[in-house]
């Protein structure tokens, strides 16, 4: 299969919803401080991580992601929670219900988010709770997943 997983699924079923299979990353600075990206697709902040690729684990997708959206190389070092029971509805207009596994994850080198863009990324930077708390998010289940991380307490079940 020479292209992605995504791509070649939506060239069989469209715009239609389909179940999507990501993971994504908390990292936080000295400060307790959570990154963020920028992203270039919906000009909203969200969490760092991306879509599974067929053969790859969840936690081989954040590490994955992280550094092709952040330039970070990163270990998953814990599972936080697995949310299914969201809708995200892309700005191209493609629908999916997203199965998301959200990882604590550390980095294995040091590391600078100033300056860092790319064709997903227009900025990087780490956010308190009180912060994101006043910025508009991607979507419901990356609000979910951050609350949850700052609450300390994740539902089964989402």
């Amino acid at each position: 299969m020479p292209q992605d997983y995504v791509s070649y699924i939506r060239s069989k079923v469209g715009q239609d919803k389909i179940f999507l299979n990501f993971a994504a990353g908390i990292l936080c600075d000295r400060d307790g401080k959570v990154l963020l990206q920028l992203r270039e697709d919906s000009k909203n902040w969200g969490l760092v991580g991306g879509i599974m690729e067929l053969g790859e684990s969840s936690a081989d997708t954040v590490v994955r992601e992280f550094l092709e959206e952040t330039g970070i190389a990163v270990e998953a070092i814990k599972l936080f929670n697995v949310y299914t029971n969201f809708e995200t509805v892309f700005p191209n207009g493609d629908i999916a219900q997203t199965v998301g596994f959200l990882y604590q994850v550390r980095a294995i080198e040091s590391f600078s988010v100033d300056h860092f863009t790319n064709e997903e990324t227009l900025k990087l930077a780490f956010f308190s709770e009180e912060e994101i708390a006043n910025i508009e998010l991607f979507s419901s289940q990356h609000k979910v997943m951050l609350d949850e991380y700052f609450l300390g307490n994740f539902q089964v079940g989402r």
